[in-house]
């Protein structure tokens, strides 16, 4: 076993997943380096590592997806020659049936079994091992034969081992091992039958051994045009990989606000849809979906006191406390404009979204210190919150109205207060007396 671990590259067999699980691209490969390799025309042993590596897990996923084509391709074969025993000498017909079934059915049989359990290692072996033992029943029935007909029987196993050279999942050492075994093989059987057949048939074995040697540039070509594809291949995923990296940082940037940091409106319009409207795993028909507008009173008032940067550096104070309510309440906040802020939950007890509420207007009021001499906040808001069913299925539009009169409200009331509106079928508890 250890001579056939040359068949596939070095290294091919530590801990590699089963093609059936997608590889990632490390972050350390870019599309430079691929390109390098393949305009250099580097061999595999001068590749960076960690793009060797890629490949090796390219030949074994190759080798996973063509065992069932190569076993079943490799036994038909096998049994087909049997027609040729009954063509040049019946009396072989039963000894060579009963050898092909013996000596190849059971490398087929474990190399499946092989396959289907992720042993690499034995499946390499018994892919190369099958027409090796094939190559072993001809010589064996050639020798039988007639010096006149065992040649022409004997060059049957060039056929075997051109075939085997074009599509063995071997790396071109790999198939140097096996063309070197498959000679080592078939002359072991000549040289057991008699030394006089080894010399008898020596320029034949001389013809099979320059057969495959002939066939290997040819390998090494096609070996070449993988290692060229999986290349091209590999700088396609880095450049799908950068484009989705550069989209991703796209539509971050389109749906953060640029001054707080937190999401704007159209991601929370998005949001809205997905993480609040949408059940989820824990959410129910009975549920409450409420939409809080949060506005800053007199803002335009503290801006002129104390200077824009002021102004800015307080928004990013209040989306910050906002962002941790709304993060903790399981619930969405963003930026809706100017001074606005936005929020949404998603809630089955009803208390619980007054409370919430409540939090936001007094947290915002704890924000900055309050006037020493007043003990009065330097900023306050106003919070509007709309409340419907979830079963009802308001539109998001709707539920803003609500929220948006429910904060008027709030500010022709004297500011710093929530006001929920409800919609049919919804009972908020009402606000406990100051």
């Amino acid at each position: 076993m250890g001579v056939m671990q040359s068949l596939v590259p070095d290294g091919a067999f530590e801990s590699l997943p089963l093609p059936e699980e997608e590889m990632d691209v490390p972050a350390g490969i870019d599309s430079d380096m691929v390109e390098s390799i393949d305009q250099e025309r580097l061999p595999l042993r001068r590749w960076p590592a960690a793009v060797a590596e890629l490949y090796r897990q390219e030949v074994i996923d190759r080798l996973y997806r063509e065992e069932h084509f190569l076993f079943l391709l490799g036994l038909l074969l096998c049994m087909a020659t049997i027609a040729v025993d009954l063509i040049v000498n019946p009396d072989m017909l039963e000894q060579g049936a009963i050898l092909r079934v013996v000596a190849v059915a059971p490398l087929t049989l474990a190399g499946l079994i092989a396959g289907a359990r992720g042993w690499t290692q034995a499946l390499a072996f018994c892919v190369g091992a099958a027409p090796i033992a094939f190559i072993a029943v001809i010589v064996h029935l050639a020798l039988q034969l007639p010096p006149d007909l065992a040649p022409r029987y004997l060059l049957a196993t060039i056929l075997v081992v051109g075939i085997a050279n074009m599509m063995l999942p071997y790396s071109l050492r790999g198939l140097v091992i096996f063309d070197a075994s498959a000679i080592i093989v078939a002359t072991g059987v000549i040289a057991l039958h008699g030394s006089e057949f080894l010399m008898l048939y020596a320029d034949t074995v001389v013809v099979f051994a320059l057969a495959a040697a002939g066939t290997l540039p040819v390998a090494g070509r096609f070996e070449r045009l993988r290692q060229h594809n999986f290349l091209l291949n590999l700088r396609a995923r880095i450049f799908s990989r950068e484009l989705l990296k550069a989209n991703h940082s796209l539509q971050l940037l389109s749906e953060t606000d640029p001054l707080t940091g937190i999401a704007n409106r159209r991601c929370f319009e998005r949001q809205f849809e997905t993480e609040i409207v949408a059940p989820g795993e824990h959410g129910r028909a009975d549920d409450l979906i409420a939409l809080m507008m949060i506005d800053l009173d007199h803002f335009k008032a503290f801006n002129d006191t104390h200077g824009h940067q002021s102004g800015d550096y307080c928004l990013k104070l209040v989306a910050s406390a906002l962002q941790d309510i709304f993060d903790e309440a399981g619930g969405i906040v963003a930026r809706y404009g100017g001074e606005e802020f936005v929020g949404a939950v998603r809630k089955r007890e009803a208390a619980k979204i007054r409370a919430i509420a409540e939090d936001v207007r007094q947290t915002v009021a704890a924000t900055l210190t309050p006037v020493c001499e007043s003990d009065r906040s330097l900023v306050t808001a106003s919070v509007g919150v709309g409340v419907a069913p979830a079963a009802i299925m308001l539109p998001r539009e709707e539920l803003l109205e609500m929220a948006d009169a429910a904060l008027y409200s709030g500010k022709n009331e004297g500011r710093n207060k929530v006001v929920i509106v409800e919609a049919e079928g919804a009972f908020i508890p009402p606000r406990p007396a100051d």
